[in-house]
C-alpha cells in the first residue's frame, strides 16, 4: 500500500481534527471521512472531506481511524475503530477513569497498530535530552522538574473556555488529564516511577468544575521528579530542569534553547529558527503511517504504553484527592 491509498476515518470535528485533516492532506492522504454528530456541508467543502453522522453512511472500508473526540468519548471511538478492523490513532490521554481503562485493557488488536498521540515526543529537543542523559554528560541524574502553565481562556479565544473539554469534568477535562505531556516526557526520560504523591486544587479563579492546578512528586530508585501543571499563568510557560551529579540540563521552551551546564563548561543548543510547532503533529502522523506501511515492530507509543501512561495519570488523581 502507498501512503496516498490510505482511507482514513476521523472521529470528531474540533480543532485537533481539523489539524489532522490538513496534515494528512499535506502528506498526500486525501481519502478522508469525518464522523461528526451533526452534518455540515460547509465543513465538507472547506476541508475537502466527506462528512457522515452515522457509520452506515459509509462503506466501512477504512485503513486507519483517528479518534479526536473529548477524552470521555475516546472509548466509543476506539470501539468504532476496532469494529472496523482498522489501525487506531487516539489523541492523548487514552481515557479519564479506571472503569473505562479496564474495559480498554481487555481489547485485542490482532495485527493492527494502536498509537497514542503525544506530539511532543517528536520535538527535536526531546531526542537531544534523551541522548544527553544516556551519554551521562551530567553524570547520574537525581532530580528533575517539569513545569507547564498557561491561561486557559487564551487557548481557543473564539469559543467560551468553560464549554471546552479541558474545563469540563463530564468530558474528562482538568489540567492533569489535559496537560499529560509532562508525564509522558518523564516516563520517556526516566522510565516508570515507583510511586507518586501530590496535590490538585480548583481555586475557583476560572469558575470551572475541574482542577486548575496540580503539583506532583514521583519517587524513583535514583531520585525524585516533580511535575507542576496549571491553567492560571497569564504567560505560556513550559520548562524542564534535570539535575545530575556532574551538572544540569535546562529546556527553556520560551527561550527556544537547551542549556547544559557541567563542571567543565556551559553548552547552549538553539532551536532551529525555522521550527514550526505544527511540524510535530505532521511528524507523529508520518511516523505512525510509516509504521503501518512498513509493519514496524518497535513503535513505542503503542497500546501497552497508553495503558501505562493512563495508569500513572489516574494515580496522580488518586493520590491528590
Amino acid at each position: 500500500m502507498r501512503i496516498y491509498d490510505l482511507k482514513v476515518l476521523i472521529i470528531g470535528g474540533g480543532a485537533i481534527a481539523k489539524r489532522h485533516i490538513s496534515n494528512l492532506q499535506s502528506l498526500g492522504v486525501n481519502d478522508i471521512t469525518v464522523l461528526k454528530r451533526n452534518y455540515s456541508q460547509s465543513f465538507s467543502e472547506k476541508f475537502k472531506v466527506k462528512v457522515i453522522t452515522f457509520l452506515k453512511e459509509s462503506n466501512n472500508l477504512f485503513d486507519l481511524t483517528i479518534v479526536c473526540t473529548p477524552t470521555s468519548l475516546h472509548f466509543e471511538g476506539i470501539q468504532i475503530g476496532k469494529k472496523l478492523n482498522t489501525h487506531i490513532f487516539v489523541e492523548k490521554p487514552l481515557t479519564h477513569d479506571i472503569v473505562t481503562l479496564n474495559l480498554i485493557k481487555k481489547m485485542e488488536y490482532n495485527n493492527k497498530y494502536f498509537f497514542i498521540g503525544f506530539m511532543l515526543r517528536f520535538h527535536p529537543f526531546v531526542n537531544q535530552i534523551k541522548n544527553l542523559l544516556e551519554s551521562k554528560i551530567i553524570g547520574e541524574w537525581y532530580s528533575a522538574r517539569f513545569e507547564f502553565g498557561s491561561w486557559l481562556p487564551d487557548w481557543h479565544p473564539w469559543e467560551n473556555y468553560k464549554e471546552g473539554y479541558a474545563a469540563r469534568i463530564d468530558l474528562g477535562g482538568g489540567v492533569i488529564n489535559t496537560i499529560c505531556h509532562e508525564l509522558d516526557l518523564m516516563i520517556h526520560f526516566f522510565g516508570e516511577p515507583n510511586s507518586v504523591k501530590g496535590f490538585k486544587k480548583n481555586t475557583r479563579t476560572l469558575r470551572i468544575d475541574v482542577e486548575e492546578i496540580a503539583e506532583m512528586i514521583f519517587e524513583y530508585e535514583k531520585g525524585v521528579v516533580s511535575i507542576h501543571l496549571d491553567y492560571l499563568q497569564k504567560k505560556y510557560e513550559r520548562r524542564v530542569r534535570i539535575l545530575g551529579t556532574n551538572g544540569t540540563i535546562d529546556w527553556l521552551w520560551n527561550e527556544k534553547k537547551i542549556i547544559v551546564n557541567t563542571n567543565d563548561e556551559m553548552r547552549v543548543i538553539e532551536e532551529d529558527k525555522n521550527f514550526d510547532l505544527n511540524q510535530l503533529y505532521i511528524n507523529e502522523l508520518n511516523y505512525f503511517i510509516k509504521c503501518i506501511l512498513r509493519n514496524c515492530k518497535n513503535e513505542d507509543l503503542n497500546f501497552n504504553y497508553s495503558i501505562l501512561h493512563t495508569y500513572w495519570m489516574l494515580k496522580m488523581h488518586e493520590t491528590s484527592k
